[in-house]
């Protein structure tokens, strides 16, 4: 399901200019949000920067960096922390799916073992490395949540909720498609609401 999401939304937005892409580069500070509305249901995809959340971006090495993470998740599994439709919408939320490279390393069962053969397999052929580039990544924290809702019409605005849990975002980048259209609109914390097109 993720993927067909995925790939619908990244199908939408580059046909409508490729505005998405042009956002995607990681700086601390700023993340993307991305909400395609297909009917009654409302995809969003979050990514955020790793620094804005726990305050790093390598694997986590001790027990205060592993909970840290490990409340990043339970932060960003609950989508009311991130963005609330209105009440008028009708909208029942599925829990977020949260996915980032902090999370793998903290899956491994032996920290010192960067898991050779676990780097492979991303796709990029270039896997070799994976373990002695900790430093060097920018690692994200990417959210996926979706939205049931009885009224879609009724959704607009939106309102944000991240800046009041993360005091490290500057600024969120919006990209909105519904059937009414394509709307690019960047957030900060003054300007909490979205305005579906």
């Amino acid at each position: 399901m993720k993927r067909l999401v995925s790939s619908t939304t990244a199908l939408v937005l580059a046909l409508c200019g490729g505005i998405a892409l042009a956002t995607k580069p990681h700086v601390h500070g700023v993340g993307t949000l991305q909400l395609v509305l297909e009917g009654n249901q409302l995809h969003v995809e979050l990514s955020l920067p790793a620094m804005d959340v726990v305050g790093f971006e390598h694997a986590p090495r001790t027990a205060e960096q592993r909970d840290a993470v490990t409340q990043a998740v339970a932060l960003l599994e609950n989508s009311s922390h991130v963005l609330e439709p209105p009440a008028a919408a009708g909208c029942t939320a599925a829990p977020g799916r949260v996915e980032s490279a902090l999370l793998e390393d903290q899956q491994k069962s032996d920290p010192h073992d960067h898991g050779h053969g676990h780097g492979h397999g991303h796709g990029h052929g270039h896997g070799h490395g994976h373990g002695h580039a900790d430093e060097e990544v920018h690692a994200d924290f990417d959210v996926t949540y979706r939205f049931d809702c009885r009224r879609p019409e009724a959704l607009s605005p939106l309102a944000v909720t991240l800046f009041q849990h993360l005091p490290h975002l500057e600024r969120l980048d919006v990209q909105s498609v519904t059937p009414g259209g394509q709307r690019s609109q960047p957030l900060t914390p003054g300007q909490t609401s979205i305005m579906l097109p």
